[in-house]
């Protein structure tokens, strides 16, 4: 199981009890038996706040390997410093969610996770992200994003339709906490779950 080692950082908390709640039905209603190591990528992480309660909503599966990416270097150094993963494989690294497929010595993954996607700020980089995504994943693997707005998860739904994915499930996060920064803005608003 990952842990999180000792760090604190306030304001989220409530947000990650939330999401593990979230996920675990999202992936039940999605008929989605984990089980065995898996390994799970997660794009566009920041200090990934989200990596301890995706391993528990992924039981009795556990993460055998995980890679966390973003574009932010002081992001993927909090990150380094907060988790670990004894038995298995835990890497952050500084780098374009695009250019994934570039990298040598990667698994296929069984998940490829996006907490926060916002298609519609650069939908061209986005359709690389995407792409890159489905590429990475091994047959039977799944993609799992979450939207903070409703137009962007459109905009993400259509997309995935688009290329052939199969869409799982799609879920509209009742708990959900809205952000005072945007009107209509907030925290996991819409999960959805895609099928290679």
């Amino acid at each position: 199981m990952i842990q999180r080692l000792p760090f604190s950082h306030e304001g989220t908390d409530g947000d990650i009890r939330r999401l593990r709640v979230l996920l675990g039905e999202v992936f039940s209603l999605a008929g989605l038996p984990f089980s065995g190591k898996l390994a799970v990528l997660n794009l566009a992480c920041g200090r990934a706040d989200e990596t301890g309660a995706l391993a528990a909503a992924l039981a009795p599966g556990v993460i055998g390997f995980y890679l966390g990416m973003d574009l932010r270097a002081d992001a993927i150094e909090e990150a380094g410093q907060r988790w670990e993963l004894p038995g298995g494989e835990i890497h952050f690294r500084e780098g374009n969610a695009a250019m994934i497929g570039r990298m040598e010595g990667l698994p296929e993954f069984d998940m490829v996770f996006i907490r926060h996607q916002n298609y519609w700020h650069e939908p061209l980089v986005w359709e690389g992200i995407l792409e890159e995504a489905l590429a990475a994943l091994k047959d039977g693997g799944h993609l799992v994003c979450t939207s903070y707005f409703d137009l962007e998860h459109e905009l993400i739904l259509a997309s995935m339709r688009a290329r052939g994915a199969k869409i799982l499930a799609n879920v509209r996060h009742a708990a959900s906490r809205p952000l005072p920064d945007a009107d209509g803005k907030s925290v996991d608003r819409w999960v959805a779950v895609f099928g290679k």
